[in-house]
């Protein structure tokens, strides 16, 4: 009787291995080599899971999106306004070490992506993602009152994007400067910035 597999617990496997890989030694080591030894197999034997190395590091890319997604609809539940708002920015940045373990996996994606195009492309649906949900959740603060007059939607989500993504880069790289009563202090500020002062 021919041996059942189950390609989708392998799949997770490799992506496994391929966490395991990056956050040892960085995005260089992840050749498919490399990644064979890791997780167990036969060099050559990955390519009935995953075809190349974009499409390891496309997965992996994607299950830290995906982790960071399911944390923050546990975080929201039910809510809105700036308190969601605040939440999901809050399972974005690195303040722990599975979310640490996350932002070395998506700095090197984004390293390994640049200058391919589809990958790119790939990384800003994601973006396009937080960002659609971002939106909402302003829109549902400026509907509640809970958002001071005259700042954009997008210009509020631009300068956000740009603090998580900074927070991910910083925590990696100097993380003395970057504890996470820092990072969510730093947060804070910002959410001062564009809330409707209480009256």
């Amino acid at each position: 009787m021919p041996k059942i597999v189950d390609h989708a617990a392998r799949r997770t496997e490799i992506i496994e291995a391929v966490w395991s890989l990056i956050v040892r030694k960085g995005f260089i080591a992840v050749t498919m080599r490399e990644l064979a030894a890791e997780a167990g197999y036969a060099n050559g034997a990955l390519a009935r899971y995953f075809p190349d190395k974009d499409a390891v590091l496309r997965a992996a890319f994607q299950r830290a999106f995906d982790a960071t997604n399911e944390r923050a609809r546990a975080a929201i539940g039910d809510g809105g306004g700036l308190t969601a708002f605040r939440l999901l920015c809050l399972e974005i940045m690195p303040l722990d070490e599975v979310r640490l373990a996350e932002a070395r996996v998506v700095i090197g994606f984004w390293d390994y992506a640049a200058g391919q195009p589809e990958l790119v492309e790939f990384y800003d649906s994601a973006m396009e993602t937080w960002r659609e949900e971002m939106r909402m959740y302003l829109g549902q603060a400026r509907a509640a009152g809970e958002l001071a007059p005259g700042r954009p939607h997008d210009r509020i989500v631009d300068a956000v994007l740009a603090l998580t993504m900074g927070m991910q880069i910083n925590a990696c790289f100097s993380p003395r400067h970057n504890t996470p009563e820092r990072q969510t202090a730093v947060l804070e500020d910002f959410l001062a910035t564009i809330s409707r002062p209480p009256s």
